[in-house]
């Protein structure tokens, strides 16, 4: 019967089992396979962080995390790289600056204490016995600049064997700093004519004092510093070994930030296919029930015509009425 036909086709299209699409074809009895989308990674397609990664296979993802690494610089901001080269470059003219400036304030000391010459080889002499405390005083400070950056390698290294002659190197420059220092306040006593007593209580003398005093403090706290406090410039090695370890700590924690976006997309996902699946449901099987009931509604149509087609022969037999042929009408 044609209603009975219609009522199974609409059963068998509300089966969720059915498969919604039909098979892959196949060719000599071996299925076909679905050739995978080229992987962005692979082409030199630009990586976008806010894709999906739940298509991704694991080297897709490894690809995505290095691209990402690669496309991050590592290395210190500007401002500190402009100021670490400020620094070099102050380790190669500071000593050469405070020998030549300092040594420069002995010669006018000393030179103003001599009757007028002009010959050459006098101001060659002052300037040769000036140099000649000036200079080792810049080497020392070199020499202890060197001593604190092999300290730092060595105890890099592990190793704890220290110099035995650096307390000496120390006290040799301090000596040669008070030397330098003589030599500064010399200078600016003269240029000044301070002269007088620094305690008799007269302003002008107690404030050119105190400049002096501090001006050439000032001046050896800036050698000092060079000497013994300047941090030593980070090595290449070092530099490279610093990038290598932050790639890795970056590439670790965007391993762990994909893993969690896996999770909340493979969560997400779980939650859309539930409501779809109820929504499905529901369609399904508020079709069913329409489907029911007009399949119901013809059965019962189908046997009321029955029955009445039975009854009016039963009533043309009673009346000795010769039955007509049925033309389908109710």
């Amino acid at each position: 019967m044609p209603t009975k036909t219609r009522v199974i086709n609409a059963i068998g299209k509300l089966n969720p089992f059915r498969s919604k699409q039909p098979p892959p074809p196949t060719t000599g009895g071996v299925p076909a396979q679905i050739p995978h989308p080229a992987s962005p990674f692979n082409s030199g397609a630009t990586v976008n962080p806010a894709s999906s990664l739940s298509g991704m296979s694991a080297d897709d993802l490894q690809a995505r995390r290095r691209a990402m690494l690669a496309s991050v610089s590592f290395d210190v901001p500007f401002h500190r790289r402009v100021l670490n080269k400020v620094k070099n470059i102050w380790r190669i003219i500071g000593p050469f600056c405070f020998v030549l400036f300092t040594a420069w304030e002995v010669f006018y000391f000393i030179h103003s204490f001599m009757p007028l010459d002009t010959s050459w080889t006098s101001s060659a002499l002052i300037w040769g016995i000036t140099l000649l405390i000036e200079v080792p005083f810049m080497i020392a400070t070199y020499d202890m600049a060197e001593r604190k950056a092999v300290a730092v390698e060595r105890r890099e290294r592990g190793e704890i064997k220290a110099d035995r002659d650096t307390l000496g190197a120390v006290l040799l420059w301090c000596f040669l700093a008070m030397v330098n220092v003589a030599g500064q306040i010399a200078f600016l006593v003269l240029i000044t004519r301070v002269g007088g007593n620094p305690f008799a209580g007269n302003e002008r003398t107690t404030g050119l004092w105190f400049f002096i005093i501090v001006r050439v403090t000032g001046v050896l706290a800036g050698d000092a510093y060079t000497a013994f406090f300047l941090r030593p410039d980070e090595s290449t090695v070092d530099r490279l070994l610093r990038t290598q370890e932050a790639q890795m700590r970056g590439d670790k924690a965007l391993a762990q930030s994909d893993a969690d976006r896996l999770r909340l997309e493979a969560e997400n996902d779980a939650v859309i296919r539930r409501i779809t699946v109820s929504v499905e449901r529901d369609e399904r099987e508020s079709k069913f029930m329409n489907d029911w009931q007009n399949m119901n509604m013809q059965q019962t149509l189908e046997r009321q015509k029955q029955f009445m087609i039975a009854e009016r022969s039963r009533m043309r037999e009673l009346n000795g009425v010769e039955d007509e042929p049925n033309s389908g009408e109710l």
